[in-house]
């Protein structure tokens, strides 16, 4: 199975307790699936992995997959601190539905890049399911170099890459490097080039917005496959206004407003992040509004 289109990384509604609200997260997929998106991925980033226990990690990625139900292809997050934690998540990951595992390299201790490429090489060797290389500089102490992905790229298990780092000129390497190698996805980690990384050869983008907005980003992606560049860069400006939304507070309190406001959950804040207050508030209604979010087939009906 070749992982392609809109795969969002799914956010994760909790209760007070910061345990997984099962209600709110069914319904937060429901929401993604129903407005067409090629696949969901679990656990991730957006779904604030780094901070649910390991046993709420596990809950929400069999939730998520339990909801798919096989719709779409089913991706766990099982990134942690460490080679054997991440391979022990993968082996539970497994016994869910799910149809692919990825994972950053380990954060905290700095890397070199043979050390991230064993450690790649390991996980992959270890885990039931197939692997697709979360590439994230931003997050992790180092930046795969594209040659230890295309090394890489070359184990049996290990099918594909999500990449966030935005620098065009590094992608447009990378993209060159992988010419060919048509088996081996390649996803966008980022919203905001989403046509340009798609006309250079991405796969599809996996990005937090489409949890808001996953019509425009479906919408962005069918013109791009019908040849459609101008409407596919029309829908990129759209969903880059939505990713102002994590501009008000410290992204998780606007990313929250927007999830309460589409009418999908109530919390996705983990301590010690604090909600968006009423006037960054007020400044998400009003992005959801100029981009037709609000009162509209995107709002969720409870």
């Amino acid at each position: 199975m070749k992982l392609k289109g809109m795969v969002p990384p799914v956010g994760t509604p909790i209760t007070e307790d910061e345990k997984v609200d099962e209600k709110g997260l069914r319904k937060l997929v429901r929401h993604l699936i129903d407005n067409g998106v090629h696949g969901v991925f679990a656990n991730g980033s957006m779904g604030c992995c780094a901070l649910l226990t390991d046993e709420e990690q596990m809950r929400a990625i069999e939730i998520v997959a339990d909801e798919a139900g096989g719709q779409v292809p089913v991706v766990a997050g099982i990134s942690d601190t460490g080679t054997k934690r991440v391979i022990e998540k993968a082996r539970q990951a497994a016994k869910f539905k799910v149809d692919i595992v990825t994972c950053v390299l380990p954060y905290y201790f700095r890397l070199t890049q043979d050390e991230g490429k064993r450690f790649f090489r390991e996980v992959a060797d270890a885990s039931p399911l197939p692997l697709v290389i979360y590439n994230n500089p931003y997050l992790t102490p180092i930046d795969l170099e594209v040659k230890s992905l295309l090394e890489l790229s070359e184990e049996p298990n290990i099918v594909g890459l999500k990449d966030s780092n935005q620098d065009f000129n590094r992608l447009t390497g990378l993209f060159e490097a992988f010419r060919g190698k048509d088996d081996f996805t390649i996803m966008l980690g980022t919203e905001l080039l989403i046509p340009q990384g798609l006309m250079m050869g991405a796969d599809g983008a996996i990005g937090g917005a489409h949890n808001i907005s996953p019509k425009i980003a479906v919408e962005l992606y069918e013109a791009h496959l019908a040849g459609d560049y101008e409407t596919a860069f029309e829908k990129s400006r759209v969903l880059a206004k939505v990713c102002e939304i994590f501009q008000y507070g410290n992204i998780w309190g606007g990313f929250e407003a927007a999830l309460q406001m589409l009418g999908i959950c109530e919390k996705v804040v983990f301590a010690p992040f604090v909600p968006a207050s009423e006037e960054d508030r007020e400044k998400v209604r009003q992005i959801l509004e100029d981009c037709g979010l609000l009162g509209s087939k995107n709002a969720v009906v409870a």
